[in-house]
């Protein structure tokens, strides 16, 4: 009991010190490829390639020096305002602010949807190039960030009993289903494209989609999202390897395997399964998961980036190990004492003396760099669900429960 304590303690002063540093700021941070934000780079020769790639890859790999030098300003991601909403509706239950917290942020969300789209939708606040020729502007659209910020709205209904945020979840997953390209479209499997401008085969991206229209389908009231959700379920199974793992797409250049787009895809799986009650993918899931910790995990419970090399250990990939672990408490009984030993590595090891956590470590140095959305946010979320495990020593807490379930039970 005593050793419990103890962590408690420890997530709860990390929590507590991540939470004051990003309310310092208003939740404005730096990304990683927030570079094109930079008033220096507005032409439109800035887009053009390979200036534009070079750009955005310097400023991952020289941090606030060059953001500094450029005059990058601090700005607002969505996703980040999503993931702090999450983080909030866990700690509800122990924190009297964190209502409040949740339905500014609600505001927030309100304010940075994606600009000129019917749906509730969000995007990014940088405009990004790829080096193949994919553009989008700051804020378009994308699967992925609309997906967390509609989780959290879920959230926020399941706990605070919000119907706002309910009809606002609704009209994102309205997008999915209206904006988003199929790259895939058969009977049995569906794949969503990562925004409406490309027909990407994402594995992530697509499996989240699948997982908020099965949070969305009301326990099957709504036939038309518990179909595509199982479709895009099928999807993601169909394209595992038979040792568990999955590539991050069916792309050419896309046929790398990391630790946290294999959590998202077990997240996924996870999501599905306790929305709708469908066992079919279990397998996937327990396959899935087995090599998960066999292969993204040094002894001391640093996550490694890639399956096949330990470094650059990413603050992304440690936060989604403590979210993943989580998730898995209800189905392996190591998956607790895995969630608070990468908790511990994380919280010695990446943590500054200001309280918040640096962007990566290599083998000869680390990156100090405070990205809000990819290190901060996600950290938060992650030490939030984990606190929550420790109040409940290991129980699990999950929001799968059908929207008008969630928002019934706080009007009974």
């Amino acid at each position: 009991m005593h050793k419990q304590q103890t962590a408690s303690s420890c997530v709860g002063e990390a929590l507590e010190t991540l939470q004051t540093w990003m309310q310092s700021s208003d939740y404005a941070g730096y990304e990683p490829y927030d570079m094109l934000n930079s008033p220096y780079f507005k032409g439109r020769w800035a887009r053009r390639q390979p200036l534009a790639t070079l750009m955005i890859q310097s400023g991952k790999h020289f941090g606030m020096g060059l953001r500094r030098l450029f005059r990058v300003p601090a700005s607002k991601n969505p996703k980040t305002i999503g993931l702090v909403m999450s983080a909030y509706c866990d700690l509800a239950s122990c924190r009297q602010e964190s209502e409040s917290e949740a339905r500014y942020l609600k505001l927030e969300l309100q304010r940075l949807r994606s600009p000129h789209e019917q749906y509730f939708c969000w995007g990014y606040d940088w405009d990004y190039v790829a080096l193949r020729g994919t553009k989008l502007t700051a804020f378009s659209p994308n699967c992925i960030a609309t997906y967390f910020c509609a989780n959290a709205l879920l959230d926020m209904a399941a706990v605070f009993g919000d119907l706002e945020a309910v009809a606002m979840a609704k009209s994102a997953g309205q997008f999915l289903v209206q904006r988003l390209n199929r790259s895939v479209d058969t009977k049995e499997q569906i794949c969503f494209s990562y925004s409406p401008n490309d027909h990407t085969r994402i594995y992530n991206n697509s499996g989240l989609a699948g997982a908020l229209l099965a949070r969305l389908a009301d326990g099957g009231q709504q036939t038309e999202y518990l179909t595509l959700a199982r479709r895009s379920m099928r999807y993601l199974a169909d394209q595992q390897r038979p040792d568990g793992s999955w590539t991050y797409g069916a792309g050419r250049v896309q046929n790398w395997i990391d630790g946290f787009h294999t959590g998202y895809n077990l997240c996924a799986l996870l999501e599905y399964r306790r929305a709708t009650g469908d066992a079919s993918f279990d397998p996937n899931i327990d396959c899935g998961y087995e090599f998960y910790k066999r292969s993204f995990f040094r002894e001391d419970g640093a996550p490694k980036y890639f399956n096949d090399r330990v470094y650059p250990i990413d603050i992304h990939s440690c936060a989604q190990a403590i979210l993943t672990f989580c998730a898995f408490c209800d189905r392996d009984p190591e998956a607790f004492a895995l969630a608070q030993r990468t908790a511990h590595w994380t919280i010695q090891n990446m943590r500054s003396p200001e309280g918040y956590f640096f962007y990566q470590h290599h083998r000869l140095r680390t990156d100090r760099t405070p990205y809000m959305r990819w290190g901060q946010a996600w950290m938060f979320r992650a030490l939030a669900r984990l606190q929550t495990f420790l109040a409940s020593e290991g129980g699990n807490k999950t929001y799968s429960a059908g929207v008008s379930a969630a928002v019934n039970a706080h009007s009974a």
